[in-house]
């Protein structure tokens, strides 16, 4: 004997479960939602870049996500938001105390004593030069990359660097520091 079962059809709902959000829709629920989703993040991080980075990955998941109804997905949004948030301040938090366990020892000096300490000799540097310095000598940038990081005309990196320089030259030597071929 051959037994029947009820066949079951879905709801719409349900039958809307693996649909992706259309396009339209979408967007309509964007502009609804996205200025007050991101003044939210903003108040919870205190950061308008970070807000930025959570609203935008917030929207993909929910882009990824299965069809979530119209009245669930305002909560679900402000739910993901917040969530990839609080996992942003427990991997911080994390690396923080990985830092303070195993950060160098304050005095770290190689084999040779020196006189002078160049981390104190660059913070006397404005943030301006220390960063066109840090282009220029540590990642070797042209004057045109630099220029474009910074916002700055590539004639305006030249003269900055060459500024730079010479103050940390003079920094360099107030601390006891004479050049080699000076010598």
């Amino acid at each position: 004997m051959i037994a029947f079962t009820a066949i079951r059809y879905p709801t719409m709902a349900e039958s809307r479960m693996n649909e992706p959000i259309k396009q339209a829709e979408f967007e309509a629920f964007y502009v609804q939602t996205a200025r007050v989703l991101h003044g939210y993040l903003v108040r919870l991080s205190r950061d308008s870049a970070i807000a930025d980075e959570i609203l935008q990955e917030a929207y993909m998941r929910m882009i990824s996500a299965p069809w979530i109804e119209d009245k669930g997905r305002r909560a679900y949004l402000y739910q993901t938001a917040t969530n990839i948030l609080r996992d942003r301040w427990r991997k911080q938090k994390r690396e923080r105390e990985n830092w303070e366990q195993n950060k160098p020892p304050e005095q770290f000096l190689p084999d040779f004593e020196l006189p002078i300490d160049m981390a104190s000799v660059l913070e006397r540097l404005s943030a301006q030069d220390r960063a066109v310095l840090w282009l220029a000598h540590v990642e070797q940038l042209s004057h045109r990359e630099i220029g474009g990081i910074l916002r700055l005309k590539e004639k305006s990196v030249k003269v900055i660097l060459f500024r730079a320089r010479e103050k940390a030259k003079d920094l360099l030597q107030a601390a006891g520091w004479g050049l080699a071929h000076e010598e």
